[in-house]
């Protein structure tokens, strides 16, 4: 290049040359490689390259084409505006960026030209491997249908016609599921690195803080391993270990060994743990974090959990907190708990970083901790997994205290060689012991219907109702209110803001938790729906339940008499009813013809079987499999959608699709992780103004101040004046938000708007 600039060739227009920013992105990409020797080998072995000259080539010239006139020029330009603004005024870039928004990269907008497609031209002689070119093309999200006319628009258009090439490849040749994935393994490696190398490089540049690479490190913290934690340990080189445990058998640290097996044993070189719900992985979290510091925690609602109070107290910069939370979900840290939901949305490629999502997820193990059988929509998409993770060679935990045996024919089916499911039976007499009994099984539409076992309640002073509805379990609230004679009362469930939420899990614990009953302090009635099942660590003597699905009953009671063994609980079962027949929500289908609920057959079959009797965990297991049989099969609307998911990986394997989904996405056009009714964000109080400077301001708001809802909730929320639509402003884009009107939200209730059954 001999054209004469009057500063050095730069990579931005805040004066970084190219040559400085080549060596940064340079230096991140060694520090990757250095970090990660289980990927190189393991990228070796599948796909007979080295993955550390591929990426160091890939990150020589990704940037090359910066040096193209037109695009330097127009950089140039740029950052000279920074250098007369800079005279003036004083100040860094990033004060630049900050009161100059629409200034910055101006010329670069409007001179026309990608410099990543540029970088292609410049290297065209060089016979660069596809799978490099995509990375290069890729590495600004631009390798995507949505940006087809602007190939074409910059004369690029034989690159593009390349990647179409390659991506029809898959149809053309009638390639199978499991040669595609190992085509996106290829390809999404260097693809997927050189984005998190360039990305860790700019943000060092800018003067950020970037989490460091750490490594799973686990040292067992207890003198003795319990029979689940020996038995994980003898079955670690299984590449799916079914594990059927009863809740508090010390689930958590047998997973943390396993994961060390697997990690020790040059299977993975990281830990995913996938739990079904975003409650569920809080707590968990918590839980691991005790033993293992570098524990990334993912979902929609984690920033509070995981850093919201440490960046108010001043623990933790606002930046630093948001860069842990992506590595999160990008699975870069050590140990990531998540939600099934999130590994299964990555599957879709609908967001240019799932390919390192998936990509990290191919070197990880994963435990999967509770799934809810009852549901066969989420198992034939967990079973979409699964088989994407027999294909990528990826060890597997699957641990439930409601496991049944005719999952086996299913995992047998996608390839894996597993005969049974593991279970501790050492010690029999534990096996045999009765833990609860059922008292009673009872119809119930109302709360006085049963108030003889209401009274039963205050009676012993502490007990735990699970209700299937948020409106049932408001009714047994209000019963209490009217009858409880002051005893202390909380109620737990979805429709609560995050700090509210935390309140609610830290009141449960004082009430109900293990220390409280050590000290012979218990006292009170907690009151929850399902997300209560697996996520709080509190115990009663005593239940009332609403009918549920075997392993959904089986989770509940296993909060009975948690801390003391020499105790026998007490189990009283209510069938819902509404207008005098028998209500199943969630379990089960709303047929809008009929106006009517149809249950799940798991629901009916739990009616049929279960009897005024005492329960060991050999019986829950025998009544486990009476009802999830060898013959079930899943419903058309199941398999369909499952093999949607599929479709979408084989289209979107390697160019990004025109849909393009949000972060914390659950579900596509034509997908969704779950059969769950669509929701919406509503927010408990109105906006302190109207005007937000930017979307991480906007963000922090929101998670202190909303929850979300049924759409159709919120629609008669709206038709009856409980709900207010409110204009904001985020930086220069107008949004609509849904805002509770005063008296529809408190601590006690959460949302409460009174009208019909909801599910959640």
């Amino acid at each position: 290049m001999n054209k004469e600039y009057k500063y050095p060739i730069l990579a931005k227009p805040s004066g970084i040359t190219l040559d400085q920013h080549r060596k940064n992105v340079l230096k991140e990409g060694r520090v990757i490689v250095d970090k990660y020797p289980f990927v190189l080998q393991k990228y070796k072995n599948r796909v007979g390259k080295c993955l550390k000259t591929r990426l160091l080539y890939a990150i020589e010239f990704h940037d090359d084409g910066k040096e193209d006139e037109r695009w330097q020029e127009a950089c140039q330009a740029d950052y000279q505006k920074f250098v007369d603004w800079q005279k003036n005024r004083g100040g860094d870039f990033s004060a630049y960026t900050s009161t100059n928004q629409n200034n910055v990269g101006q010329n670069l907008r409007k001179a026309g030209i990608r410099h990543e497609f540029q970088s292609l031209v410049i290297h065209k002689n060089n016979k660069l491997p596809t799978s490099l070119q995509a990375a290069i093309a890729s590495h600004h999200g631009k390798l995507g249908f949505r940006y087809e006319d602007r190939w074409k628009r910059e004369g690029v258009q034989e690159f593009w016609n390349v990647f179409r090439r390659e991506s029809n490849r898959v149809i053309d040749e009638s390639l199978s599921l499991k040669q595609v994935a190992q085509l996106h393994y290829e390809y999404a490696a260097p693809r997927g690195l050189l984005q998190l190398a360039d990305h860790r490089a700019s943000a060092i540049e800018d003067g950020d803080s970037v989490p460091p690479f750490t490594s799973f490190n686990y040292d067992f913290p207890h003198p003795e391993k319990r029979n689940v934690q020996k038995l994980v340990e003898d079955n670690w080189q299984d590449d799916l270990l079914l594990i059927r445990a009863a809740t508090g058998a010390g689930k958590t640290d047998a997973s943390l060994i396993w994961a060390s097996k697997q990690i020790k044993g040059g299977r993975a070189d990281r830990m995913v743990i996938a739990m079904p719900t975003r409650f569920t992985s809080n707590a968990l979290a918590i839980n691991v974090a005790e033993s293992l510091s570098d524990t990334g925690l993912y979902h929609s609602s984690a920033w509070f959990n995981e850093f919201q109070e440490k960046v108010e107290a001043g623990e933790v910069s606002k930046k630093e907190a948001t860069k842990e939370h992506e590595f999160a979900r990008l699975l870069q840290t050590p140990v990531t708990v998540c939600t099934i939901d999130h590994l299964l949305i990555s599957l879709t490629l609908t967001r240019e970083d799932h390919h390192l999502i998936a990509f990290n997820l191919a070197n990880s193990c994963l435990v999967i901790d509770e799934a809810d059988f009852y549901d066969d929509f989420t198992q034939a998409n967990i079973l979409v997994l699964l088989e994407f993770l027999k294909y990528w060679n990826v060890p597997v935990l699957l641990m439930s205290a409601s496991l049944p045996e005719s999952v086996l024919p299913y995992y047998k089916g996608i390839g894996f060689n597993v005969s049974e499911i593991k279970e501790d039976k050492s010690d029999l007499q534990e096996f045999d012991r009765v833990r609860f009994e059922i008292k009673a099984i009872k119809d119930c539409e109302f709360p006085d219907d049963i108030d003889g076992i209401l009274n039963r309640c205050l009676d012993m002073g502490a007990a735990i109702i699970y209700a299937n509805t948020v409106d049932r379990a408001m009714a047994f609230l209000g019963w209490f209110e009217r009858n409880g004679n002051g005893i202390k009362t909380c109620l737990y469930h979805s429709r609560f803001t995050e700090p509210d939420k935390a309140r609610k899990e830290d009141m449960l614990l004082k009430m109900l938790g293990k220390d409280t009953w050590e000290k012979k302090q218990a006292h009170g009635v907690a009151i929850l729906t399902q997300i209560g099942e697996m996520s709080i660590n509190i115990s009663a003597d005593i239940m009332i339940s609403d009918l549920c699905p075997i392993d959904r009953l089986t989770q509940r009671a296993g909060r009975l008499c948690r801390f003391d063994k020499s105790k026998k609980g007490e189990l009283f079962v209510l069938i819902p009813k509404k207008n005098e027949t028998v209500y199943p929500a969630p379990y089960g289908e709303y047929d809008r013809k009929a106006k009517s609920w149809i249950a799940t057959e798991a629901f009916g079959e739990t009616r049929q079987k279960i009897g005024c009797e005492p329960y060991s965990t050999k019986k829950l297991v025998s009544l486990l499999n009476e009802i999830y049989p060898q013959s079930q099969e899943f419903s058309s609307k199941a398999t369909g959608n499952a093999k949607t998911l599929k479709e979408y990986f084989k289209v979107n394997w390697l160019i990004n699709s025109i849909q393009l989904s949000s972060k914390d996405d659950t579900a596509v056009s034509f997908w969704k992780s779950r059969d769950i009714i669509a929701q919406d964000t509503i927010f408990v109080n109105y906006p302190p103004s109207r005007y937000f400077n930017n979307y991480l301001a906007y963000q922090n708001w929101k998670l202190k101040n909303s929850t979300d809802l049924p759409i159709y909730l919120i629609e008669k929320g709206k038709k009856n004046s409980m709900v207010d639509m409110v204009p904001i402003i985020i930086k220069d884009e107008e949004e609509q938000i849904y805002v509770v009107k005063k008296g529809f939200y408190g601590f006690e209730k959460g949302v409460n708007f009174t009208l019909e059954d909801s599910i959640l």
